[in-house]
């Protein structure tokens, strides 16, 4: 799993999945009177902090131990929740009331149903 190259499909996944949110994003900073110049700072300061932080990952952790990918998991899980509980609950929250939180502990009970196969 932490080993060898990063393939192509997992590479342009990675880009299409980012890409309508990034622009959905800067959409709104335009919208909030952000200026253009400060919108692209914004997110090559992103880009810059995403790079260092790769290179640090792969400089620091030995992809030989479980207890790494274990790390790596967790630290990825967290930001996650976090985005999914900053984020998307309030939105979903607004459009289907209170059953947001069952639907959500339902999603996060498929998931590990399918990772349990």
């Amino acid at each position: 799993m932490l080993q060898g190259a990063v393939s192509a499909s997992l590479f342009a996944g990675i880009v299409l999945s980012n890409l309508p949110e990034g622009m959905s994003s800067s959409s709104g900073l335009r919208v909030a009177g952000w200026p253009l110049a400060r919108v692209m700072r914004m997110w090559l300061a992103v880009i810059a902090a995403s790079a260092i932080a790769a290179a640090a990952g792969y400089l620091l952790l030995d992809p030989q131990t479980r207890r790494t990918g274990a790390l790596v998991q967790a630290f990825a899980a967290g930001a996650l929740l976090a985005m999914v509980a900053d984020t998307l609950l309030p939105e979903a929250y607004e459009v289907v009331g209170v059953w947001t939180g069952l639907l959500v502990v339902v999603g996060f009970a498929g998931a590990l149903a399918l990772d349990a196969l």
